[in-house]
């Protein structure tokens, strides 16, 4: 979901983010081999609707990107091939170069151990691109790392079970709110998230505390963004889509839509069954999930005040992508 080109320069408006999102993710996937995996590929296609240039050479330069990441990672590294793409992407996105890149990771995972931050190299390397999105290729300093530490501290007060290194991305993104400490930013995830489970019905666990810290990114307060996702998910429900847990964050990021509730549904819905129909291997998360992002593209356009979501939602993507690949490696 990008909103600025290479440069930072704003993009043409795209009416159609479908046709486009098609085009895409036939070019991506002309090369991904029999067995090759096609979430990436689509969440690629979704980063890269507003990004300028024809699909294929797209498709080859975020390819020779992904390479040059494999070549430059360590021969066991744990950033598996499907999240050096998604990397890829982004900095491709960005106008970043994967070698410099490399360098800012190895440097400030070294910082991170002298802070105490416990050792996980895929979300490690998603979190330091989150900064490094932030600081506009501008190196990160250890005050925003100690930072990410303290807010990470304060999400384990409330949820010692659940938090993890699985959250540094999300703690990275909330390093920009200068305007609150460490605290307050992790009171406020907490009362969304229990806000959540009472007046929503949510289920605790892992899902509900990443839609939580993204809902935790919005000027609103607590009570405001428990009222819009639940009349959300009762109007998605209505629709036939049911919110399970892998939907959290889908139906989170939709609640920064300034849009009539129907207008969000009725636009998520057609996405999904064009999807659906189109893509038959997409199972009903899967197409729900990219059509919420082709949603965003539609009706928000290019709001820069929106633009720290889009980069938090693709960084938070990668994360799922990363659990999954994990889940199924151990079993």
């Amino acid at each position: 979901m990008p909103f600025r080109g290479h440069e930072g320069q704003p993009l043409a408006r795209l009416d159609d983010p479908l046709a486009r999102f098609f085009e895409l993710e036939a070019a991506f996937d002309a090369d991904r081999g029999f067995f090759g995996d096609h979430v990436p590929l689509r969440l690629v296609a979704v980063n890269l609707v507003l990004t300028p240039g024809e699909p294929a050479e797209i498709a080859t330069e975020v390819r020779a990107a992904a390479e040059e990441l494999r070549r430059l990672l360590p021969l066991m590294s744990h950033v598996l091939p499907s999240i050096q793409l998604l990397i890829a992407a982004v900095l491709y996105q960005r106008g970043d170069h994967p070698a410099a890149f490399i360098a800012e990771l190895e440097r400030v995972r070294q910082i991170m151990r002298k802070l105490g931050l416990r050792r996980r190299e895929a979300y490690e390397a998603v979190a330091i691109l989150a900064l490094r999105i932030r600081n506009d290729r501008a190196p990160i300093s250890d005050q925003q790392l100690e930072r990410l530490r303290d807010i990470y501290e304060q999400m384990k007060r409330h949820h010692w079970w659940l938090t993890g290194p699985e959250d540094y991305p999300a703690c990275a993104f909330l390093v920009g709110q200068r305007d609150r400490s460490p605290e307050d930013i992790g009171r406020r995830a907490n009362t969304i998230y229990e806000g959540l489970r009472k007046a929503a019905g949510l289920w605790r666990g892992d899902p509900l505390q990443m839609a939580s810290n993204m809902l935790a990114l919005s000027p609103l307060e607590p009570d405001e963004l428990v009222e819009r996702f639940r009349l959300l998910a009762v109007a998605l429900d209505q629709a036939g889509v049911r919110i399970w847990q892998a939907e959290y964050d889908e139906v989170a990021v939709l609640c920064f839509l300034a849009r009539p509730t129907e207008r969000i549904v009725e636009t998520v819905t057609g996405y999904r069954d064009a999807i659906r129909e189109r893509l038959r291997w997409a199972d009903r998360s899967t197409a729900f999930g990219l059509a919420a992002n082709l949603a965003f593209v539609r009706l928000v356009g290019h709001d820069p005040e929106l633009g720290a979501l889009a980069d938090a939602k693709m960084l938070l993507d990668m994360q799922t992508v990363i659990a999954a690949r994990q889940a199924a490696a151990a079993t």
